[in-house]
């Protein structure tokens, strides 16, 4: 029993796994340009959103270009994006943004500029 109680008192002494360091659970991100939208759903996180900025407190543990890849497709292009702790790179925000095709003018919208 008294080697119990000293076990005890060393976990509590020590902090035990309610003091170790957890890694941050938010995510945020900024617009190239302000959205319209005020909220977005994404894999059951409430992304609020305001002007260009949208932040998360609560997100899933998903890999960051993934859901970088994913949120740019709903919002538009993300001039920076941080996810659980970890900033992407610009090489990464390069692959995160949809790629933006030109448009080919139909015939009629080039005989309208005419």
């Amino acid at each position: 029993m008294r080697s119990f109680i000293i076990a005890v008192a060393a976990l509590v002494a020590t902090g035990g796994p309610a003091m170790a360091e957890t890694k941050a659970q938010n995510g945020w991100l900024t617009l190239s340009a302000p959205t319209t939208q005020h909220h977005v759903v994404f894999d059951g996180a409430v992304w609020r959103c305001e002007g260009d900025t949208c932040r998360s407190t609560q997100v899933k543990s998903l890999p960051p270009l993934r859901s970088c890849k994913r949120l740019a497709r709903e919002l538009g292009p993300i001039t920076s994006f941080g996810y659980r702790g970890v900033t992407l790179s610009e090489a990464q925000l390069a692959d995160c943004n949809p790629v933006q095709v030109a448009k080919t003018p139909a015939a009629s919208e080039v005989a309208a500029a005419r």
